[in-house]
C-alpha cells in the first residue's frame, strides 16, 4: 500500500521522465542531421516518432495518475464498490501498467479491491481495479 508520499514520488517520477523526453527532443532539434538518402530519412522519422510517442504516453500516464488520485474519482470508486454484487475489501494501492493508444505502457498506482473472506494460499483473490473501471 502506498501513502501520500508514494503518490508524490510517482508524480515526481513522471515529471522527471517527461523532462528527460523533452530534453531528448530538444537535442534532436538542436543538432540537425544531414539526411542524404530515403533510408536515413525514414530512420530519422522513426526515431522522432518513437520519442514523441513516448512523451505522449508519459503525459497520458501522468494525467491518468492525477485523475486516479483525485477526490472525485475516489468518491466514484467508493460508490461503485458499495454497489458491487459481492462485498469487496480495499486491498491497498498496487502498481499496474496501462497500455496507451501509442502502444507504450505506463505505470500507475491504483486501488485494488478484492472479495471479502479467506484467501487461497498463494493465489490472488478475484477483485477489481475500481479506478480503472470508473
Amino acid at each position: 500500500m502506498t501513502s501520500d508520499s508514494g503518490s508524490t514520488r510517482q508524480d515526481t517520477e513522471y515529471v522527471r521522465h517527461i523532462q528527460e523526453a523533452l530534453h531528448e527532443l530538444h537535442q534532436l532539434q538542436q543538432t540537425p542531421r544531414l539526411v542524404t538518402s530515403p533510408d536515413e530519412l525514414e530512420a530519422l522519422e522513426c526515431e522522432i516518432r518513437q520519442r514523441t510517442d513516448r512523451l505522449g504516453s508519459l503525459l497520458v500516464g501522468y494525467h491518468l495518475q492525477q485523475a486516479l488520485d483525485s477526490a472525485a474519482l475516489q468518491a466514484e470508486q467508493e460508490r461503485l464498490v458499495k454497489q458491487w454484487p459481492k462485498p469487496l475489501k480495499n486491498d491497498g494501492k498496487v502498481k499496474v501498467r496501462v497500455r496507451t493508444a501509442q502502444g507504450d505502457t505506463v505505470p500507475v498506482w491504483v486501488t485494488y479491491y478484492r472479495r471479502k473472506g479467506q484467501r487461497r494460499a498463494g493465489k490472488r483473490s478475484t477483485g477489481v481495479y475500481a479506478g480503472l473501471v470508473v
